[in-house]
């Protein structure tokens, strides 16, 4: 399945004399010219993933992220738009929402670049306190400096198909394989460096997230719970499977998400 993560106006590449396949994007929706797509998905069941958010701007669906707190949301930096910004919850169809929250502040991490997809946090304090219960739930984050391997789960509203260029109603969710910073790195290369604040996944040739999931959470079963490790950042131009995508990692900025939050 890809996911697609909100596209930001303009696909923003690394090298614009490098190969198409080896171009790499932010996956935020736009409003026209998308070239993304959601494939091979399942779709959600209400309560699955009660700390999903969909972030919209008048009613549309532009990025996703993570309640982390019953006034914060995580997301990510390239996730910023001003005007009109609502925090909806307990939401299986993004149209219907248990909740419906206005955004109060949207703190990116000082140290984001968008040349490198660096420091690709930011965290969301919504105008009044989500209720908790039911569809709705905070997810837990992971610790400082943890790292993970094996099987990640990730959600969202990106295309369904790779054909028709629709953002589907209904939350579509997938599991994909956790890849390390080195491996990583031996894919991409010269393309994009791979820090640590990065966590890559996918690259199986089965799923991919893709635009329209950005800011959307990375999590993975820790002792029994579920766990926060990483936001949709930056995948393959045109959202191959056979690339490994990155996610924002949490564990690599815990102690600024807490200054926040506290």
């Amino acid at each position: 399945m890809y996911f697609c993560a909100l596209l930001v106006l303009a696909f923003s590449y690394l090298g614009n004399t490098l190969p198409t396949q080896l171009q790499v994007a932010h996956p935020m929706y736009a409003y026209h010219n998308q070239e993304t797509r959601i494939v091979n998905g399942a779709e959600s069941e209400a309560g699955k993933f009660p700390w999903q958010a969909s972030l919209q701007q008048f009613g549309r669906h532009f990025c996703g992220g993570s309640l982390i707190g019953v006034n914060y949301v995580m997301t990510a930096a390239h996730c910023e738009i001003t005007a009109g910004v609502t925090v909806n919850l307990g939401a299986v169809d993004y149209h219907n929402p248990e909740q419906t929250i206005n955004q109060a502040k949207f703190t990116p991490h000082p140290q984001y670049n968008s040349n490198t997809f660096d420091y690709d946090y930011a965290v969301i304090t919504m105008q009044r306190a989500a209720t908790l219960g039911g569809n709705v739930n905070t997810i837990k984050l992971a610790n400082a400096g943890k790292e993970y391997s094996g099987m990640a789960s990730t959600s969202g509203w990106g295309y369904t198909t790779q054909f028709i260029q629709s953002t589907p109603d209904i939350m579509q969710y997938t599991d994909i394989p956790l890849v390390s910073q080195a491996d990583c790195q031996s894919v991409w290369g010269s393309v994009i460096e791979i820090t640590n604040r990065i966590q890559c996944a996918g690259g199986n040739g089965v799923v991919s997230s893709c635009m329209g999931d950005s800011g959307g959470p990375l999590t993975v079963q820790d002792g029994g719970e579920t766990i926060l490790i990483g936001a949709v950042s930056w995948v393959q131009s045109n959202c191959s499977p056979n690339y490994p995508g990155g996610y924002a990692k949490i564990s690599a900025v815990r102690s600024w998400i807490d200054g926040i939050i506290v």
